[in-house]
């Protein structure tokens, strides 16, 4: 008996049975049940249809007032509800139901009809709130003996055959909507369980593709090099063009000064952007991903795109569910505007030669995962099937005049932030690209 009622109070939902046992309505209920008792005694039509006796209907309602008052007063400030107060509530709740039972003994014969409806619906809310089960049948023993003690105060020995009937239809109510709901909590638990191993798997998978990355890396560090050593070697023929060709060229000297310092200030400002972006890049790399509100990053995309390719129709839908999206991404909202924004650019640059007129950016929560979903489809070109079944490469594009860093780039940092980065054509043509990002909740 107590380990059947410890996995009784297990499987409760705490926060739910607090809530339904507030203060607030226990005090409403106090003042609402003496109303509706003196309408159903007094009012003209309703005490020849009722005639109940106001006395005796209070005094029935007074213990499940009294404990339920006691009881939230007691449970106000707790957070959790202990084996007693389980106890006491699955009492409380029988003397709700002893209520309800005898206002259908003491009512007439009609009245009792209508009040039987009201003692199926409360003993069936109880049920699932309570998650009475024929294992656990604590609240359903408490009901039966509640009816077992208003039995007596009937009015007429044809309510035997309204509580024959009531009686059994209100037990099995309780009984299966509780099963229900036990039911749906494991399927719930199922389900979370099933979300943790989808998980799992992808972050599985992102550490199979940790060496793709630190390669990739590798790589861009070397462009970076490369980059330096074409830096220095451009600085160093400029410095020796400035001492072999000015005396060669003493009528336009002036002149020829001018467009060495400009040679220079250009060679520093582009050796001043490659230090900025490797520093921008090893700080992005480094940080903890950062929650990214992402309706206000698809309209920037939106918007910046739509400046270079006006002839593209560029629409974007969020699926907003009650909190906002937020995706987490290492770089914040810069990095994410990035990847969007080289997706983007791609369906509407298309191969080069043919591009995209219509781009539709969906953003929504996936199902399954509960992870953050961003579709992005055109109806361009597509991609050529060859490029499907391989992962992006830097430097590969189909692209006459491009240097295909834009999609791979998009791929390192969304799997750099946990993110994932699936590429298609539509059955209908085009291109459908879908991103899987790691989602705040709230």
């Amino acid at each position: 008996m107590r380990a059947s009622f410890r996995r009784w109070t297990r499987a409760q939902n705490a926060p739910e049975v607090m809530a339904a046992a507030a203060l607030g309505p226990w005090l409403a209920l106090c003042a609402l049940v003496p109303c509706m008792l003196a309408m159903a005694a007094w009012a003209p039509g309703a005490r020849s249809f009722f005639g109940l006796h106001f006395g005796k209907a209070l005094l029935c309602a007074a213990p499940m007032l009294l404990s339920g008052v006691i009881f939230s007063l007691v449970h106000r400030k707790r957070r959790r509800i202990e084996p007693w107060g389980w106890a006491w509530l699955a009492v409380g709740v029988a003397a709700m139901h002893f209520f309800v039972a005898a206002l259908m003994a003491m009512s007439a014969l009609p009245g009792a009809a209508v009040i039987a409806s009201l003692f199926l619906f409360t003993t069936a809310f109880h049920g699932r709130l309570h998650r009475v089960t024929p294992h656990q049948p604590f609240l359903a023993l408490g009901t039966a003996l509640a009816l077992g003690l208003a039995l007596p105060l009937r009015g007429s020995d044809d309510h035997l055959a309204l509580f024959g009937v009531i009686g059994p239809v209100a037990l099995t109510a309780e009984l299966y909507l509780g099963t229900f709901a036990v039911q749906h909590d494991l399927a719930r638990a199922d389900a979370e369980r099933l979300r943790a191993a989808v998980h799992a798997q992808l972050l599985e998978q992102q550490e199979r593709d940790v060496g793709r990355l630190s390669q990739a890396l590798a790589e861009i560090l070397g462009y970076h090099h490369d980059i330096d050593n074409a830096l220095m070697a451009a600085g160093s023929a400029a410095d020796m063009l400035a001492v072999l060709g000015a005396p060669r060229l003493p009528p336009g000297r002036s002149e020829f000064e001018e467009l060495l310092r400009r040679l220079n200030d250009s060679l520093t400002q582009i050796r001043d952007m490659v230090t900025d972006a490797r520093t921008k890049g090893r700080r992005h790399a480094g940080t903890e991903p950062e929650p990214v509100d992402l309706s206000p990053v698809l309209d920037s995309v939106q918007a910046s795109v739509g400046l270079r390719f006006p002839d593209v129709d560029i629409q974007v839908e969020v699926e907003q569910p009650p909190s906002p999206l937020r995706a987490l991404m290492r770089g914040g909202a810069p990095t994410l505007r990035r990847v969007v924004e080289n997706l983007v650019l791609n369906a509407c640059e298309g191969d080069g030669e043919e591009g995209a007129a219509r781009v539709h950016i969906l953003a929504r929560v996936e199902p399954l995962s509960g992870r953050l979903e961003v579709t992005i489809t055109d109806d361009g070109p597509g991609f050529p099937p060859g490029q499907l079944g391989r992962p992006a490469e830097a430097l590969y594009t189909s692209k006459a005049h491009a240097t295909g860093l834009g999609l791979y780039t998009s791929e390192c940092l969304l799997r750099a932030s946990g993110g994932m980065l699936h590429r298609q054509n539509a059955s209908e043509g085009g291109a459908v690209l879908r991103m899987v990002l790691p989602r705040e909740y709230p």
